[in-house]
């Protein structure tokens, strides 16, 4: 398992970990939802789990389930926009675009 990420993403998950201390000191990755342009990817701060995989990577802690990641691979994650952008390293070209929706992205 490997997590691509900055020192500056890390430091707005340390803010996050800081003011939130009883939730967990690793961000767990896992699947939000579906949606029209494909799978949402979700954060939440967690302890370590006895079947979790776990790295590290500038420091902070990562989990994610076994078969999750079987299915979606490593991830980047990027602070961005007041947000977190959490993408698979290998997200066909145009992932996460509004091309699939019917109704368009407003």
């Amino acid at each position: 398992m490997l997590i691509n990420t900055t020192k500056e993403t890390v430091d707005e998950i340390k803010k996050v970990i800081e003011a939130n201390p009883e939730e967990g000191t690793c961000v767990r990755i896992f699947l939000a939802g579906m949606g029209c342009s494909g799978p949402a990817f979700g954060l939440a701060l967690d302890e370590k789990g006895e079947s979790d995989l776990y790295c590290e990577s500038e420091g902070q802690g990562f989990l994610m389930e076994p078969e999750f990641h079987e299915q979606f691979g490593d991830f980047n994650l990027e602070f961005t926009d007041g947000g977190y952008l959490v993408t698979p390293v290998n997200a066909p070209e145009g992932y996460g675009g509004c091309e699939g929706c019917a109704s368009g992205c407003n």
